[in-house]
């Protein structure tokens, strides 16, 4: 819980990006150096991939562009990131632990295969229910554009393990006081979460309830929701083929027009150039809301009959005590672990996520325990159960919870012990930086 991750936007943001962190004796052919700590050196390519995934991580979690200021910045970070990763080579050089055994090499390459193969299926799985065309040569091809291959994964465990030892070898002694894990918690999840969130109804959907993150501080008037999701019987969606057919086509007319309207605003003057375009853009947009709703008219006609018996044998079943998790299991689609292991859905009046007709269900739940109606939509028949009040603020930890905490700040803390020593040691090597050949 207590590794900091991507609030993602969409499922191609979901991917860690890859720092290429790689450690080179000699930089190879025209690849000029530009960190140089004693015998280490790390060339322009492997810097630049560092400053490059850091500055695409920041710029995807602040959602604006970088500026001159954080450019410089972010330079700075990388050179000294090599800088100190030069250190402490040269240290676990002088101590005869720099280097892997054979077991240890082969232990990595597993790793990161198996890491690369875990990547690639969640990113593919994505692409698949986003409705996406995607093959698996442009997941491939994407991994590998980003820089994120089986090697590279291989060497940021190198550099882990190095740091690792590191760690090992010159911060034995640090130990922590419960106000430091406190503060820990406060300045690293706590604080930046309720300044992004508090009073942000909106931003808190978009980054947390539409991705199902979690966050460390909730804002008002949220409450838990599961929901049964039970699949359109193939007679219901054969029976409305024709309103599908006319939906599909609307979406391409929609794209369509959404691509001439975005290659005409690069050379538009202003919105008064656009006008026309817009207009068909609008006029197209309204045509696919006319057609999703035929299609959702005629599916829920024919699914109703078909599905009346499991909806009397839920409401049965519930009402005579069995548990509404239970039923999830016996009759859901959704077995989520948002949905099951967890507290559930996070729902809220003013949601941007939900769909009007789960929004108008979900206030009709007064008491913890209610269920609704059957609510239809695009992906199957809802049936909602309310689960209770989200607490909202700060996120209290729980007994395993706060254990995992102390363990996240003995290690943060001793990172940082061990980037005191790096600034130490830094008088012990000849250095050399050239900031000037990074690009940004």
């Amino acid at each position: 819980m207590f590794n900091k991750t991507i609030k993602s936007l969409s499922w191609i943001a979901a991917i860690c990006l890859a720092l290429c962190l790689s450690a080179m004796a000699e930089p190879a052919g025209d690849d000029p150096v530009v960190v140089r700590v004693g015998q280490f050196s790390y060339p322009l390519s492997v810097v630049q991939g560092s400053l490059d995934s850091a500055m695409d991580l920041a710029s995807l979690l602040s959602g604006e562009e970088a500026t001159d200021e954080d450019r410089q910045s972010s330079i700075q970070a990388a050179i000294d990131k090599f800088v100190n990763l030069g250190v402490i080579e040269c240290k676990l050089t002088e101590k005869g632990k720099n280097d892997f055994s054979e077991d240890e090499v082969e232990l990595m390459k597993s790793a990161a295969q198996a890491k690369y193969e875990e990547l690639w299926q969640s990113l593919y799985q994505r692409a698949s229910k986003s409705g996406e065309e995607v093959s698996e040569e442009d997941i491939t091809g994407w991994l590998e554009g980003e820089g994120y291959t089986v090697e590279a994964i291989y060497d940021e465990y190198e550099v882990s393990e190095r740091n690792h030892r590191a760690i090992e070898l010159f911060c034995p002694d640090v130990t922590l006081t419960q106000a430091q894990v406190d503060a820990y918690y406060e300045e690293q999840f706590v604080g930046p979460d309720r300044e992004r969130y508090k009073d942000n109804v909106e931003r808190f959907e978009e980054e947390i309830v539409a991705g199902n993150n979690e966050a460390f501080y909730i804002p008002e008037g949220y409450r838990y929701i599961r929901q049964i999701t039970l699949d359109y019987p193939k007679a219901a969606t054969a029976a409305a083929k024709a309103q599908e057919n006319r939906m599909k086509n609307a979406m391409n007319a929609l794209a369509s027009r959404f691509q001439k309207l975005a290659v005409a605003a690069t050379t538009a003057g202003g919105w008064d150039d656009l006008a026309d375009l817009r207009a068909e853009y609008d006029k197209a947009n309204a045509a696919v809301m006319e057609a999703q709703k035929a299609w959702m008219e005629k599916v829920k006609a024919g699914a109703q009959p078909l599905l009346q018996e499991t909806f009397d044998a839920i409401a049965e079943e519930y009402a005579a005590g069995i548990d509404f998790k239970s039923l999830i299991e016996k009759y859901s689609s959704d077995k989520t672990d948002m949905n099951l292991s967890r507290n559930g859905y996070l729902f809220h009046p003013d949601s941007t996520t939900w769909p009007d007709a789960f929004k108008e269900a979900a206030m009709k739940l007064e008491q913890p325990g209610d269920i609704s109606e059957p609510v239809y939509s695009e992906t199957g028949v809802h049936i909602l159960c309310y689960v209770g009040e989200a607490p909202a603020g700060d996120h209290v930890l729980t007994a395993e919870e706060r254990e995992q905490l102390n363990a996240s700040a003995l290690q943060y803390y001793r990172n940082e012990r061990l980037l005191e020593l790096c600034a130490q040691w830094k008088g012990d090597y000849e250095i050399e930086t050239h900031p000037e050949l990074l690009e940004y």
